[in-house]
């Protein structure tokens, strides 16, 4: 087998073709590839791989026939076909219910085989000349008809979501798949279409809005305003928490409404003390409500301060340690925490509050609505599973995550 250097749960399809191309032979070449897991690549002499015939799926069959002694088929973990311009990705089972489909059409059997192979071709095909995007957001499992169609499955309860072609394959792998009209499909030949869609994120960003926070108040607003820009595409909401006085306040509910930030910025105060500990839990509680509505959602939590902390929450508590306490149960709780932290020489609190949560901690070297916003959408793509693009001269400190946050 021959080993690769690419993740095996999402091998980019530039890869995986290029791969093929080099290693196989153009007439039914076939081999096993290690990419982290045993995957099978097997060329065909068509343009396109939804082009295969019953020819082809003759020759795959004999392929699996010839090799059946040799290939542990439960360990493949996934088998591409590979024409001369794309290649269709599926599991084992489904490469010989093709190849069985094929063998069937060659011998005369009375299925529609171009017609089957034409929507089979559409749920699966991939073109491999596309580039592979850069920054692309990580996916998760969708409920209902939204998202992209990536595998099929058995049923779980009553569905409208039928997958066409595994339900077809399913059939036609049953002796008594095909009838006098053509296929018979039964109710266990069923097959769903499994969905998945990019994964949001909830940006919750706690403000201290104390006296000594005055001067980053309009860049923060700013930087609010920019997240909602985009928020509506990218399906993600932003919230905005102020944390001066006596304890911390919602000033902008979850939203992804450019309009509605407008209306309710206006009515943030600098002044008085940092109640940071309160700013905090008032962030975390905020996005766990969020998160109860959106389970997939990729919770974020972004505190910009000077490390300023002097109002506990409870009489006589040490506020420092309050809000250092309360950063450890938001790594815990799966929250990835973000510390902007715009004091001249830096702040020790801040820091330490980035390592308790297992999060970021960035000091810019001049605070500005770009820096900030750029460190933000950093964490944005690092979090959602995608490339993570610096700040140029920022200081950024990647703590690494705690064990089950």
């Amino acid at each position: 087998m021959v080993p690769l250097g690419f993740d095996p749960a999402h091998p980019p399809d530039q890869e995986v073709a290029a791969l093929l191309r080099r290693n196989l032979d153009r007439n039914y070449g076939c081999k096993v590839f290690f990419v982290g897991s045993p995957v099978m690549g097997i060329r065909i002499p068509r343009e396109r791989a939804g082009m295969i015939t019953g020819e082809d799926g003759w020759e795959i069959s004999s392929i699996l026939s010839s090799k059946a002694d040799s290939i542990r088929k439960e360990e493949i973990s996934s088998v591409f076909v590979l024409g001369d311009e794309s290649l269709i990705g599926m599991d084992f089972l489904s490469l010989e219910s093709l190849a069985l489909l094929g063998r069937r059409s060659a011998e005369g059997g009375s299925c529609d085989l171009p017609e089957i192979l034409n929507q089979f071709a559409k749920t699966l095909v991939r073109t491999c000349s596309k580039s592979a995007a850069s920054g692309r957001r990580a996916e998760v499992l969708a409920a209902g008809k939204r998202g992209r169609y990536v595998r099929a499955r058995i049923p779980r309860g009553k569905t409208d979501d039928i997958a066409l072609a595994p339900t077809i394959r399913a059939a036609l792998a049953r002796p008594d798949g095909i009838g006098s009209g053509g296929v018979v499909i039964r109710e266990e030949d069923l097959r769903e279409k499994v969905r998945r869609r990019k994964a949001s994120t909830l940006v919750g960003i706690v403000l201290d809005s104390s006296f000594s926070m005055e001067e980053w108040g309009s860049v923060a607003e700013k930087v609010v305003m920019e997240l909602l820009k985009d928020a509506y595409q990218r399906r993600d909401r932003v919230a905005l928490v102020s944390c001066s006085g006596r304890e911390a306040k919602v000033v902008l509910p979850f939203t992804p409404s450019v309009e509605t930030a407008r209306r309710h910025l206006d009515d943030i105060e600098y002044a008085g003390t940092t109640p940071l500990a309160s700013g905090l839990l008032t962030g975390s509680a905020l996005l766990a409500r969020e998160r109860e509505k959106e389970p997939s959602a990729v919770p974020i939590l972004v505190l910009i301060t000077d490390g300023t902390a002097n109002v506990p929450l409870e009489v006589a508590a040490d506020p420092r340690q309050e809000a250092e306490e309360i950063a450890g149960d938001l790594g815990r709780s799966g929250v990835h925490l973000l510390v902007v932290d715009v004091r001249a020489g830096g702040s020790d609190l801040a820091e330490r509050i980035a390592i308790e949560a297992g999060g970021r901690y960035v000091k810019p070297l001049r605070p500005s609505q770009e820096e900030i916003y750029a460190a933000i959408k950093g964490e944005q793509r690092e979090a959602s599973g995608t490339r993570v693009e610096r700040t140029p001269g920022a200081r950024s400190s990647p703590i690494r995550r705690r064990p089950g946050g």
